[in-house]
């Protein structure tokens, strides 16, 4: 990391936004929120090539990923703001992981 102390937290930052600017969504999900996310209208598609971590995925109308001022932690909110779902994505090199939790 070139013995930049903030390095990591630069590397986990530039994830969040990659993520809330991507057509993607973690894998790892609870049965039941992804039942309930996919009721209302999220398409979970296929695995993203090269990254186990994450699928391809399609938003209804209006919802929209949001970052937080916590660089591992976004919301997926619907089309009128209301969060939905939290999305904890932690793009460390050294540890990454992401999944969907309940709001």
């Amino acid at each position: 990391m070139g013995g930049n102390p903030r390095a990591i937290e630069a590397q986990e930052k530039r994830g969040q936004q990659e993520l809330v600017n991507s057509a993607q969504l973690p894998v790892k999900c609870p049965p039941d929120l992804k039942a309930k996310l996919t009721a209302a209208g999220v398409v979970f598609g296929s695995g993203t090539p090269g990254d186990s971590l994450f699928c391809s995925a399609t938003l209804p109308k209006g919802w929209k990923k949001v970052g937080t001022d916590h660089d591992m932690w976004s919301h997926l909110v619907d089309d009128k703001g209301v969060k939905q779902a939290m999305i904890f994505y932690k793009a460390a090199f050294y540890d990454r992981n992401a999944f969907l939790s309940h709001a």
